[in-house]
């Protein structure tokens, strides 16, 4: 997967989108979203749409009957199509991706991952994501991560920065510590 390729083709697709249909975004991202995770469990499909042995048409009538179906909208099925013809099916992931950081950015929303030894109540959920709102300067929605040998307490990631209040960070601090005095 190109990087680059996945920018420029998330860039223009979501500009196409906010010209033709800016009332439909969020049904748009919802669709993304949908495919990349149908096209993730069944890899055969970006490995057949990308085979040079299959003829272009047939890879457009399968694209085609995706729309018939309602599987797609008019706008996805034509980015399928384009993606397709390019033989760039492989960045349909990294398209998504771009296109939610888009979407995110342009409605002033931020998705931060929350990981804990133990699911949150739904108050403490509320909680930290007004906290992080007002750190942030956005709307914050989070996706939760159990993860047991974190032992106990929070990690909050979003975009590159982590903020590490868990059991386990602060047992390696003074595991550390203690290194140094001894050694």
């Amino acid at each position: 997967m190109n990087d680059n390729a996945c920018k420029v083709y998330g860039d223009a697709f979501f500009s196409l989108c906010c010209e033709e249909n800016e009332s439909g975004l969020k049904d748009t991202l919802t669709e993304l979203t949908e495919l990349s995770g149908t096209f993730s469990e069944n890899p055969e499909f970006i490995k057949l749409m990308g085979t040079p042995t299959v003829p272009l048409e047939e890879k457009k009538a399968l694209i085609d009957e995706m729309e018939k179906s309602g599987g797609v909208s008019e706008l996805t099925k034509n980015l399928l199509g384009v993606l397709t013809e390019k033989g760039r099916m492989s960045c349909f992931g990294g398209i998504t991706k771009r296109f939610r950081e888009l979407y995110n950015d342009k409605f002033k929303l931020a998705e931060i991952t929350v990981t804990t030894s133990a699911p949150l109540s739904s108050e403490m959920k509320n909680r930290i994501a007004e906290k992080m709102s007002k750190i942030i300067g956005k709307t914050v929605t989070i996706n939760e991560r159990i993860d047991k040998t974190i032992i106990g307490g929070i990690i909050i990631d979003h975009g590159s920065r982590r903020y590490d209040g868990s059991v386990k960070a602060r047992l390696n601090e003074l595991s550390k510590e203690l290194g140094s005095v001894i050694n």
